[in-house]
């Protein structure tokens, strides 16, 4: 706490203020030999067996199955996150903080995904039992229908982690698209359903959404999250479940289901929704929930009892740093009032047949998981990259996240008060999140000065990313409500994850932001 107080009392408008140079400025963070004294001596990422040696002139993969780092440093000290960065392959000339469109994998994980893809191209057939064989506590088996298996146990330990009830209710996807399109393609629609949304929600959801609209008669009612859009700090929890009854506590015609279909985060503005009010909401007026939650697995302690949800996807790739094409889905399976689904694939359909499907006598984690062939040896690096965030502690994680995000907040409040698309900033907010939205320039709620300030603020990211070190963010745009014809709000999107980022690099990026907002020429707030 002393060190953030000695950070905010020193001006950060450049690398030069920071006393580093551009280039270099990372060097105490990420330093050369990403992963010594994370990673034991000997455990290099390419490294090999002794039957390498017998390998015919074969070419050199990785072999050996690495455990998690375990950083022995104070977990109370910044010097214990500079070690868990070190974890990481990011470049010291590159600060990421565009976790929110993809994460980092840690170096652990890239060699693991390596060596499972050469068991699995030495021994196709038995190759997760070799693996087993070789590292019984790396990769275990676990119990499934058709014999002992790796990925049943790594559904187990996704289970433990975010708390189902079951391991049979964890289905490991290629991400939230993936796990959002099984949800809608295996509920059974009928005319005259309800699907209560909002505006702010991304394709992955809003393109099943008016699929149920159009190819089957769904109702879909928006709530206008313009409405609380600048979210501001006086806003509270029932204001938000007020924005939300209305809607469900209209008539349903007699037969007919209802479902509140919602973003545990905005993508657009890093707004959390409450979600464990929102689905008892849900259940009181006889609703099922659908949670995208593409950015929780990694950022927030995810609790699907909880919850209370009938179905959450996320994403594996982003804040869980698992690599591309993974993801979690949750389906409720235990408690009463089960939600109708049909499996959201059709492979296996004809086994189990429509009475045990319409009963839901099926056990999700193998039926809906079974979908021709899964890439194992991604989906098993991505739950490795899991077994790290556990070692950290997935609180802390969400906690240092959403602590160097408010520190980010603050200096921009201080440079541009009002600034901020959601205020919420306090450390155990509901609403607060790892993710800051903001817009520095006068006219940002104009609708006629959007393409100037759009184009403005495209200019600041691409100006970020070309200069030593990169500098990665994004930009968002968005209805300012239901009624705008197009996008007409814009603001910059930071991410800030607390595995690889740190207090150093808030300041760097928030002077270069300074820099460049002032050279767009465009008055700022």
């Amino acid at each position: 706490m002393q060190d953030d107080v000695k950070r905010q009392n020193q001006p950060q408008t450049s690398s030069d203020n920071l006393g580093l140079d551009r280039r270099h400025f990372l060097t105490g963070v990420a330093a050369g030999g990403a992963l010594a004294g994370v990673i034991g001596p000997g455990q290099a990422l390419a490294g090999h067996d002794d039957r390498d040696d017998d390998d015919g002139g074969r070419p050199k993969i990785a072999k050996k199955v690495l455990p998690p780092p375990t950083i022995n440093v104070d977990p109370s000290r910044e010097r214990y996150w500079k070690k868990v960065r070190k974890a990481f392959l990011l470049d010291r000339d590159y600060i990421h903080m565009n976790t929110g469109t993809t994460g980092s994998q840690p170096a652990f994980s890239v060699n693991n995904l390596a060596a499972y893809n050469r068991y699995k191209c030495e021994d196709p057939k038995d190759w997760e039992a070799n693996l087993n064989a070789d590292y019984p506590d790396l990769v275990p088996q676990g119990p499934s229908l058709f014999g002992p298996s790796a990925l049943a146990a790594r559904q187990q330990q996704v289970a433990a982690a975010y708390n189902a009830a079951e391991t049979s209710e964890i289905v490991l996807t290629y991400n939230t698209t993936d796990g959002c399109n099984l949800i809608f393609a295996g509920t059974p629609w009928q005319p005259g359903d309800r699907i209560v949304t909002t505006s702010f929600e991304h394709p992955a959801f809003t393109g099943p959404i008016a699929w149920a609209e159009a190819a089957r008669g769904v109702e879909v009612v928006k709530i206008d999250m313009g409405l609380i859009s600048p979210f501001t700090s006086d806003i509270t929890v029932q204001d938000v479940l007020d924005l939300f009854e209305p809607a469900l506590a209209a008539p349903l015609a007699p037969g007919a289901k209802q479902y509140l279909a919602f973003s545990e985060i905005f993508y657009k503005n890093g707004l959390r929704l409450p979600v464990e009010a929102l689905c008892a909401l849900a259940r009181f007026y006889g609703a099922y929930s659908i949670v995208d939650t593409a950015h929780g697995f990694g950022m927030l302690p995810i609790d699907f009892q909880a919850y209370g949800a009938d179905f959450v996807a996320g994403a594996g790739h982003k804040w869980l740093c698992g690599g591309p094409g993974t993801g979690i889905l949750y389906i409720r399976n235990t408690g009463d009032n089960l939600p109708p689904f049909d499996l959201g694939n059709f492979f296996l359909y004809a086994i189990l047949g429509p009475d045990a499907i319409g009963a839901r006598a099926y056990d999700p984690s193998v039926w809906v998981q079974f979908r021709g062939e899964n890439n194992r040896p991604a989906l098993f690096a991505m739950t490795d990259s899991l077994s790290f965030f556990e070692e950290i502690g997935i609180d802390a994680v969400y906690r240092r996240g959403v602590e160097l995000g408010n520190y980010l907040k603050a200096k921009i409040d201080a440079q541009w008060p009002g600034s901020l698309w959601v205020e919420a900033r306090e450390p155990y907010s509901p609403f607060a999140t790892a993710l800051t939205s903001f817009n520095p320039f006068v006219g940002r709620e104009d609708s006629a000065s959007y393409g100037a300030v759009r184009q403005a603020i495209s200019d600041v990211v691409n100006a970020l990313a070309a200069e030593m070190p990169k500098v990665y963010i994004r930009f968002v745009t968005w209805h300012s409500s239901i009624a705008a014809d197009s996008d007409d709000r814009v603001g910059f999107r930071v991410s800030t994850h607390g595995v690889y980022n740190n207090y150093d690099e808030v300041d760097y990026v928030f002077g270069r932001l300074v820099d460049q907002v002032h050279q767009t020429g465009l008055p700022t707030i």
